[in-house]
């Protein structure tokens, strides 16, 4: 197992939030995002949050972008929230400058299709969460380390992930911190299908090109009545855990205190990451 399976980025370095912190790229109607942080595991900071607030909302309001490609540079999705920026400023991934990123993502009008190699962990999983579907790569990992760090999910967590595998899984996973790897992930319908990693950029520009062969109006309508569908079953229950969240008042110290034991529990656990024990 390497650092990069840890539940908990490392912090960031001086200089380590230079330069775009969001890659955009466009073939035809379709635009990837990707969250360019490799270093640490594209961690969660309220400078990449901001960034990709503005993306995100650049992608909605432009009638040339059909759907939206999210993924992580480095061959990971999201390590989580940034530790640095936690400790100095106690941001959780649940607000920033610009808004909340996780939201945006699941608030967007343009289908988002979300492409996971590697950890996406906690803040990272709730991101992957937030998008309309995932893509996975063999080397996919996920885990809710939440309760292991002491801090109440904010980013709609506990609504999305028991609508993506059933109430039970999601309970199993929030108390455990445990990693599941891609094919737990597959049977228990979190993701669309499995890929090789060096095939999931192209898998996932081959199935968001798919789209082109849809009526775009029709399509949009469609996409309202599924995401009305989602709302139904979450809307309450992401309110109610934002308002939990902004509530709860977990110092910065003691995050940092259980951080050493989420790490070696992650180390522990990414080599046997099938379900969660």
């Amino acid at each position: 197992m390497t650092d990069s399976d840890n539940a908990i980025p490392r912090t960031s370095g001086p200089d380590e939030d230079s330069g775009n912190l969001v890659v955009a790229e466009q073939r035809g109607s379709v635009r990837m995002l990707t969250l360019n942080r490799p270093r640490v595991r594209n961690a969660l900071s309220r400078s990449l949050s901001a960034e990709l607030v503005h993306a995100l909302r650049a992608s909605d309001a432009d009638p040339t972008v059909t759907v939206v490609l999210l993924t992580g540079a480095g061959g990971a999705f999201c390590s989580g929230v940034d530790l640095k920026d936690l400790a100095e400023s106690g941001f959780d991934g649940a607000e920033a400058t610009d808004g909340n990123c996780i939201t945006y993502v699941a608030e967007l009008v343009t289908p988002v299709i979300g492409l996971v190699s590697g950890p996406a962990v906690t803040g990272g999983f709730e991101l992957a969460l937030a998008c309309d579907f995932l893509i996975a790569g063999e080397s996919a990992r996920f885990a809710d380390t939440h309760c292991r760090v002491g801090i109440v999910p904010g980013g709609g967590l506990t609504a999305r992930l028991a609508e993506a595998v059933g109430v039970r899984r999601a309970r199993q996973m929030s108390a455990t911190g445990c990693y599941i790897d891609a094919r737990t992930a597959l049977s228990w319908g979190l993701v669309n299908e499995i890929v090789d990693d060096r095939e999931l950029a192209d898998r996932g520009w081959a199935v968001a090109d798919a789209f082109s062969a849809a009526d775009k109006p029709t399509l949009d309508a469609v996409w309202q009545l599924y995401d009305a569908v989602s709302a139904d079953g979450t809307a309450d229950a992401v309110h109610r855990e934002a308002a939990l969240n902004r509530s709860w008042s977990a110092a910065a110290s003691a995050v940092a205190a259980r951080t050493a034991g989420v790490v070696a529990h992650g180390r522990g656990q990414a080599r046997n990451s099938s379900p969660a024990e």
